[in-house]
């Protein structure tokens, strides 16, 4: 990214829609390919075991707590650049995305020293047995190695969204999935005379996948993108920085970390009932997480977007894209709720033959997905409160739906209902929340005194 280049910031010109459109199509790509690598992983350890599928299923909420702390600070840094992007100033554009990956790394480090001596008790309080344990272990103690590698680059794709370049931030994402995906089958399976490691190969492909992803985006950004330097930097700089990412990542870190403490809660719940039905709920997540891509994408697009607009003082702009997110999030939501409700059954019993397991994931797609529309609505509103500096908004959100309605109703809803109760609380606390983050954000932007143009 040249200093010519960056004199106009890139999403402050075109139509709207168009800026969105170019933004998320790449990001789509990538999360696809994220997501998909995921579910394939799944496919590939439920032909293995039911066993190894469970035992994978009960890491989702400490891989999306790690996730979620990356994610945090990514968020910091897309929302400190886009605006700092918007009035012009490539200096601190510079300063800003070389001391984000110096911190996510320096984070990132630190807790994956923390998860790896945590493993033993912090598995069987989520309710995993002495069948699972073993396997999560094994799984867990080679994924802590690849965590800094998975969280340099997602912060170097956010800021190259931050930046409107959204092309090279999709591709590194998907260059990534495929590695992945490619390397798996090779150690879980053991082709060409490997040998066959199960759930411990899959770790292994994940480190060794995140490793290469790694060494390229330091490339990209400090060859091509010219984003990274540390010439002339001070303690008080790097301070600065942080202090300014940090006013944002705290409270996105913590509104991001309440979806896998949640995430926790209901496993452990539905541990109660079987194993099978924790590998269940496994697959139906991330069947969810593959038909709500293009949401994700929206949600991580719609923040750079936003706040570059808003720091090019162009409000029409800015509130046009909030309007039209909401829009496409809920006509997408119904779309994917015809569609798995439709088709749940032969779609889980893709991933397993186990008719439990198989019942278990259809009647979570039979209930959760009519919520997905405003859960989009929610993903919208907290990108665009984290954009624009106000990640305090977003976080009241999360902690209203998680502890006030999801978990509770869950708790409620097992004690009446069984495993359907724990099902049906996501969903309303889905409809509900999605509602109230519209009427926020609207309200907030009619505070603001803000008008279109």
């Amino acid at each position: 990214m040249s200093d010519e280049q960056a004199e106009t910031p890139r999403l402050v010109q075109g139509r709207v829609s168009q800026g969105l459109l170019r933004l998320a199509a790449p990001v789509i790509l990538g999360i696809t390919a994220n997501i998909g690598a995921g579910l394939i992983e799944a496919f590939f350890l439920a032909q293995v075991s039911t066993v190894a599928l469970a035992a994978y299923s009960f890491t989702f909420a400490v891989q999306g707590a790690l996730m979620s702390l990356s994610l945090g600070i990514s968020i910091g840094v897309s929302s400190v650049l886009a605006r700092t992007v918007g009035s012009g100033d490539m200096d601190q554009v510079r300063r800003i995305a070389s001391d984000g990956l110096l911190l996510v790394a320096m984070v990132m480090i630190v807790m994956s020293m923390i998860g790896y001596i945590t493993i033993d008790p912090l598995f069987r309080a989520l309710g995993a047995d002495d069948t699972t344990l073993p396997l999560i272990t094994g799984y867990m103690t080679i994924y802590y190695l690849s965590v800094v590698f998975m969280a340099v680059p997602s912060v170097g794709a956010n800021a190259l969204r931050a930046t409107g370049d959204a092309s090279i931030s999709g591709t590194i994402m998907v260059s990534g999935a495929v590695l992945q995906i490619c390397i798996s089958p090779f150690l879980i399976f053991g082709w060409m005379g490997l040998p066959a490691l199960g759930l411990v190969g899959a770790a292994w492909s994940t480190l060794i996948s995140r490793l290469i992803l790694f060494i390229i985006t330091m490339a990209v950004l400090h060859y091509r993108e010219h984003l990274i330097t540390y010439a002339g930097v001070t303690l008080s700089l790097i301070m600065n920085s942080w202090r300014r990412i940090m006013a944002v990542s705290i409270p996105a870190t913590a509104t991001n970390l309440i979806g896998p403490i949640s995430t926790a809660i209901i496993v452990s719940l539905l541990a109660d009932f079987s194993q099978e039905t924790v590998a269940g709920f496994g697959i139906a997540s991330r069947i969810e997480g593959l038909f709500v891509i293009p949401l994700f994408a929206l949600s991580a697009s719609i923040g750079p977007f936003v706040g570059q607009n808003w720091g090019a003082d162009r409000y029409d702009r800015a509130n046009r894209a909030m309007l039209l997110s909401f829009q496409y999030s809920l006509g997408w939501g119904v779309l994917v709720a015809i569609l798995l409700m439709t088709f749940r059954q032969p779609i889980a019993g893709l991933f397993d033959d186990n008719p439990e397991v198989i019942e278990v994931a259809a009647h979570y797609l039979l209930l959760v997905p009519i919520s997905y529309g405003t859960w989009g609505v929610l993903m919208m509103a907290s990108a665009i409160f984290n954009s624009l500096g106000k990640p305090v908004s977003s976080t009241i959100m999360s902690i209203i739906r998680m502890f006030a309605l999801y978990i509770p109703l869950a708790f409620l809803g097992k004690w009446m209902f069984g495993m359907t109760g724990i099902f049906l609380a996501a969903a309303v606390s889905n409809l509900a929340m999605g509602a109230i983050a519209y009427k926020w954000n609207r309200n907030t932007y009619g505070r603001s005194g803000l008008r279109p143009h």
